[in-house]
């Protein structure tokens, strides 16, 4: 049966994924972790009920099933500035629903299902495509990669649902015949995003190219809206004074608290005056900061790295590289006034 191998195959890529995400970086963003380790665990009881077909495994699937979108939603929601009481309403009251309706009325639970997924999917592919600022709770540093997986857990979400809705369909007209072979399209379909989250989780390679500094200036400039650009000024001289960015557990939340300006302000106000999303911002002075100590100090780049506020060295070199053109390492080389030996370690 074609559907054993892919259920299979499926569940190891989603444990190594899971495990690079644990080990990479200090402190891994908790939601995608718990997003992949529940997908795990719902392929893995999935594989056992299609090998076995027992009632018990049937019964702990169709549960599991239900209880999927809802907590994937909420490991991301979590994340986000929403209010408790929207999550928890979200994150209880369809689920609720539909294991209600499985108990009741067992002929409509496929359809419940698709219906679960597709919206727990949508919602969240239109958080993610918010940006990264919408995840204020995230570091900084991990709040893009939040957006990504967001994305890709809504668009696990949806390929499910419509999957479970195909199953039903062949069921009532097929006698399930066709169900393994849909089973396999549907994580063949899955399984190359998941081999791609594992060549980059952590491994982006900095692609040389034309600096970028729109991120670095902390000078007023003749903007669209002058008073988001003065905004953006007061927020700037506020980091550079009190050196905020040298935090690398800085969330967005955290930055409106310190500054008393409210996170959509912050927000809005880098966006429309510096044209990039607040993580990239914060990286402009971390990176500014990170020049000053290769030109005027003998450190190596990682501990470089760590006092400019990074936590991994794939994303320094990435954000290095991307706002000077050059690696830490190269640019050290190229610094006519730095008394550094030549380090190797960049």
């Amino acid at each position: 049966m074609p559907s054993v191998p892919f259920p299979v195959i499926t569940l190891l890529v989603l444990l190594i994924l899971l495990a690079k995400m644990y080990l990479h970086g200090a402190k891994p963003s908790r939601g995608p972790l718990y997003f992949v380790a529940g997908c795990a665990l719902l392929v893995l009881v999935s594989a056992l009920r299609w090998s076995f077909d027992e009632m018990a495994l049937r019964q702990l699937q169709g549960y599991m099933a239900i209880a999927l979108p809802p907590l994937t939603w909420r490991c991301f929601a979590n994340l986000t500035g929403q209010s408790p009481q929207r999550q928890w309403r979200l994150l209880l009251g369809p689920p609720a629903i539909a294991a209600l309706l499985h108990l009741v009325m067992p002929a409509v639970t496929d359809i419940v299902l698709m219906l679960l997924y597709l919206g727990y999917g949508i919602t969240l592919i239109n958080v993610a495509r918010q940006g990264a600022d919408v995840f204020e709770f995230s570091r900084l540093s991990d709040s893009p990669g939040a957006s990504t997986m967001a994305f890709a857990a809504g668009g696990f979400l949806c390929i499910s649902g419509f999957t479970d809705f195909a199953i039903a369909i062949d069921f009532t007209f097929f006698k399930g015949q066709q169900a393994p072979l849909l089973v396999a399209l549907s994580q063949g379909l899955i399984l190359p995003f998941l081999c791609l989250a594992i060549l980059f989780t952590g491994n982006k390679p900095a692609q040389p190219e034309k600096a970028d500094t729109r991120c670095i200036s902390v000078q007023p400039e003749a903007l669209e809206t002058e008073d988001e650009a003065q905004r953006c000024h007061q927020l700037e001289l506020m980091l550079i004074d009190r050196n905020l960015f040298l935090d690398p557990e800085l969330t967005l939340n955290t930055l409106a608290r310190k500054t008393g300006t409210p996170a959509r302000h912050i927000s809005r106000a880098v966006n429309q005056a510096r044209g990039c999303n607040v993580s990239q911002w914060i990286n402009g002075f971390r990176i500014q900061h990170a020049q000053r100590l290769l030109r005027e100090t003998s450190k190596p780049v990682t501990a470089v790295m760590l006092e400019s506020g990074f936590v991994t060295k794939s994303n320094f070199n990435r954000e290095f590289t991307r706002l000077t053109g050059m690696s830490p390492t190269a640019y050290r080389r190229s610094a006519g006034n730095n008394p550094a030996p030549d380090l190797k370690s960049g």
